[in-house]
């Protein structure tokens, strides 16, 4: 292959990968409003106290654990995104010099 061919081909792969990982960054994202919405509505059966203020804020603070991962998804992303557009823009330039 040729070095244009590769760089065009890598960038393609990069940019598949970085919208993959934005997609499910974004399905992170749903399944935590999810979780916490299903911890709000199985709570508010439960009368104000000291102990289900307690169990909410544990289980809400499970849920906030995903919070840097689906982060990193998102930042992971949109740096693949970017050094795809890089990789392809570098091909594409690389094409017209050698003609």
């Amino acid at each position: 292959m040729k070095k244009k061919q590769i760089l065009l081909l890598s960038g393609l792969v990069a940019l598949l990968v970085g919208f993959g990982l934005i997609l499910y960054g974004t399905y992170g994202s749903y399944k935590m409003a999810e979780a916490r919405q299903d911890i709000d509505s199985k709570t508010s059966f439960v009368p104000d106290n000291p102990i289900k203020d307690m169990v909410k804020g544990d289980l809400n603070r499970r849920v906030d654990e995903y919070r840097l991962p689906v982060a990193l998804l998102y930042i992971g992303g949109v740096v693949c995104i970017i050094a795809g557009g890089v990789l392809i823009y570098q091909g594409r330039k690389s094409t017209k010099r050698s003609r």
